[in-house]
């Protein structure tokens, strides 16, 4: 599952969405796009907390033994963040937007929050 972000003021439902979605499909994909680079500086400690929550609660049981999922995949079109100053937290990764293609053509489902 893809969840683009374009926006930069997330609402509540929104924010009630990622973290729904990332606690039931973990390997979901979220990736700020546009304007939507702004959305982690200002909604900075609801990242920090979706990152942490998601990386706690994700499990993998593998013969037995537990294994973490160490973070999210959260990630923002560089090039958008560089045109628009926006500083993001390390803890988001950046992609091109040919990765951004790519990550598009394996999902199936999209969820765009405008």
């Amino acid at each position: 599952m893809l969840i683009t972000i374009t926006t930069p003021n997330l609402s509540s439902a929104d924010k009630q969405l990622l973290i729904a979605t990332l606690k039931q499909a973990p390997y979901a994909c979220v990736v700020f796009v546009g304007d939507g680079v702004y959305a982690p500086a200002l909604n900075t400690s609801f990242f920090e907390q979706l990152a942490n929550t998601v990386k706690d609660t994700v499990t993998d049981t593998v013969k037995g033994a537990v294994k973490y999922k160490s973070k999210p995949n959260l990630s923002f079109v560089s090039t958008d963040a560089a045109t628009r100053g926006a500083n993001l937290p390390e803890f988001i990764n950046p992609i091109s937007y040919k990765e951004l293609a790519a990550i598009s053509a394996k999902n199936k489902h999209w969820i765009p929050l405008l």
